[in-house]
């Protein structure tokens, strides 16, 4: 999967945007977690910065996470 220095950038940069609106729904999660869940919530921008396949079934994890609490939801290859 050949992705060019400027997607990847973009991409880093639209899931920092939507990781920040995470943390700001749930203070609580760490930067890290926050990351997690923007890539698992988008994973065509996820695989274009991480540049690996990543899950494409993470939204209902992430909507009960949000709703409901509990754990971050795992973020795994494809």
């Amino acid at each position: 999967m050949g992705v060019d220095l400027r997607e990847k950038q973009d991409a880093g940069i639209t899931l920092l945007e939507i990781a920040k609106l995470y943390k700001e729904y749930r203070p609580e999660l760490s930067d890290k977690d926050a990351l997690k869940l923007a890539i698992l919530g988008n994973p065509k921008l996820g695989e274009l910065y991480i540049g690996r396949p990543s899950r494409r079934d993470g939204w209902p994890e992430i909507k009960k996470f949000l709703m409901d609490g509990g754990p971050v939801p795992e973020l795994r290859e494809y």
